[in-house]
């Protein structure tokens, strides 16, 4: 797949990025709007995962809670727009700081796992969306395939990652890959873009 395959491959991938809409019994306005999913503080970043229902994005949750993460809220995140930026937490004070797991209830947090698991609001820094493992097919076509786009939230973009799910793959650690790999490119840094640079580079010795 040469480049200009691949830049259309992705942005097709991510023409479905979801929309961030008013929701009922959500207060949305212009400047505030709410999305299905879970939100969390990691490594001092606000990260918000999303998925279909009942892919697992609260088991995941737990086991970031587990890894020394904290919550910002659960099942429903609320955006409110301020100073250039989206400020992430609850929707309303009702149900903040549980977590909804599937045939166990919903879990306190802060009785369970102490109150420094809880963070009220955050900075939103990336979205990371948790798809089928049917995605992982593209990238094994092409090992330089990256799924990473953008996503629009009131009116500003932000970093999209897709996490393919499936058997054996470690979703904590992965998560905690993509944050801190967002974080090096905002300091300049592309790792991926790195190993590209150096291929290149040692092929292009290899034939003079």
């Amino acid at each position: 797949m040469d480049n200009a395959q691949n830049e259309q491959t992705q942005q097709e991938l991510f023409n479905d990025a979801p929309r961030w809409i008013p929701k009922n019994n959500v207060k949305s306005t212009q400047d505030s709007l709410a999305h299905h999913g879970i939100a969390f503080e990691i490594f001092d970043r606000g990260i918000v995962i999303i998925g279909k229902s009942g892919v697992g994005k609260s088991e995941l949750g737990l086991e970031l809670i587990d890894r020394g993460h904290r919550l910002i809220c659960d099942d429903l995140v609320a955006g409110q727009l301020s100073d250039n930026q989206v400020i992430l937490s609850a929707p309303q004070e009702f149900g903040h700081g549980f977590i909804e797991v599937r045939g166990i209830g919903f879990i306190d947090l802060a009785r369970f796992y102490g109150n420094h698991t809880i963070c009220t609001s955050k900075e939103l820094f990336l979205v990371i969306q948790l798809v089928d493992n049917d995605m992982l097919n593209i990238v094994n076509q092409d090992r330089l395939y990256q799924l990473i786009g953008e996503i629009e939230i009131l009116g500003l973009k932000f970093p999209h990652y897709k996490l393919p799910i499936g058997a054996n793959r470690n979703l904590p650690v992965l998560v905690e890959l993509i944050v801190k790999y967002a974080i090096e490119r905002t300091r300049g840094y592309d790792s991926h873009q790195a190993f590209i640079d150096q291929q290149s580079n040692f092929m292009q010795q290899g034939s003079e």
